[in-house]
């Protein structure tokens, strides 16, 4: 995390100790996910009347099948449902499947505002929760972990339709998406939920998608990461009123945003011979156009699988950050910590 403060380190400091007492035993088994594309492990093709690409090669080519997932293979929710133990977190839409370690609420395309067409905006999703509660227990919803990552096609859509806004007009939009964000957690603190783990937006005008539209594509595109960044800061600001305000409120927030430019601009540094253009896609960067006759052979060597998602590799590596990183990177606790972090006893009454 950029800056982080001393209340930060105290914090992480405590959860060593914490750690220290817990060394092994792990409380929470239970992992509900909110988001978009980067999150989706197969809704959209519940939702969609046209072709979902994600349930179609070249989409899940490193695993063996496509699987819903907006990559080549896992995502950052399955790494980090493997990390605590428990099986890989079902679409909450495949009504038939084993939902007894949570369920996965996100879905390509959703967004904070408005009202998008075959997809789940983030008030959609809660509701979905809020409707399926009581599928588990007060106890097991207290100990969870609540993921979330979401806002980028908000900012994308405002971006392609407000070319040059003022910085009053862009304060005013990033406010009214973190209002509703902040009513969203509020029902989920409501029905019981306590660990909040956030994952900041990427720099969005570093997306092949991106940078192949706006005609330039050796840069980023400054205005949609200017709203991320602006996001990113109003979304700790949020977090830190939200634990000093609700009683036994826990939570991670993780830098994916420095994650991400760091790959962008030293993708060798981290494994990646390449973190500008996607495996598959056409156009300069592959920025658009995914399909089995333009995929890379190693999708290993890319960060972004096509114009707007990770490969396998680059989800593994945030998960680990994600899980285990330090203060600077994700704070005011990792995953890890949080998982452990005692619940107050009133949570559990919840």
């Amino acid at each position: 995390m950029v800056n982080p403060t001393s209340h930060l380190i105290s914090l992480s400091f405590f959860s060593l100790l914490l750690l220290l007492y817990f060394p092994t035993v792990s409380l929470g088994q239970t992992l509900f996910i909110f988001g978009d594309g980067l999150y989706d492990a197969g809704n959209k093709q519940f939702v969609s009347s046209n072709r979902v690409d994600a349930s179609f090669p070249p989409y899940g080519v490193t695993v063996g099948e496509a699987t819903g997932r907006w990559s080549d293979g896992r995502i950052v929710p399955d790494y980090i449902a493997s990390f605590m133990g428990i099986p890989q977190i079902p679409p909450i839409l495949r009504s038939k499947a084993d939902f007894s370690h949570g369920a996965n609420f996100a879905i390509a395309n959703a967004t904070v505002l408005g009202s998008p067409p075959e997809t789940l905006t983030l008030s959609q999703q809660v509701l979905k929760f809020s409707e399926n509660k009581n599928k588990w227990t007060a106890q097991a919803r207290s100990e969870a972990i609540y993921l979330f990552y979401i806002g980028s096609d908000d900012y994308l859509n405002y971006t392609k339709n407000n070319l040059n806004p003022s910085d009053d007009q862009k304060e005013a939009f990033v406010d009214r998406i973190i209002t509703s964000i902040e009513a969203e957690l509020k029902v989920i603190y409501g029905s019981g939920g306590r660990k909040f783990a956030l994952q900041n937006l990427a720099p969005l005008g570093c997306l092949p998608a991106v940078k192949q539209a706006s005609g330039n594509v050796q840069e980023c595109v400054r205005l949609p990461s200017e709203m991320a960044v602006l996001h990113n800061k109003k979304l700790l600001q949020l977090l830190l009123e939200l634990s000093r305000q609700l009683s036994g409120f826990q939570y991670s927030y993780y830098d994916f945003f420095s994650s991400i430019q760091s790959r962008v601009i030293k993708s060798k540094t981290y494994t990646f011979e390449t973190g500008m253009a996607a495996c598959c896609g056409t156009g300069a960067v592959n920025g658009s156009s995914c399909s089995t006759n333009n995929v890379c052979a190693n999708p290993e060597d890319y960060l972004f699988f096509d114009g707007k998602h990770l490969t396998q590799e680059g989800n593994l590596q945030a998960a680990h950050l994600m899980w285990g990183s330090d203060p600077e990177v994700i704070g005011p606790n990792n995953l890890r910590e949080l998982l452990f972090f005692p619940l107050e006893p009133m949570a559990l009454s919840s």
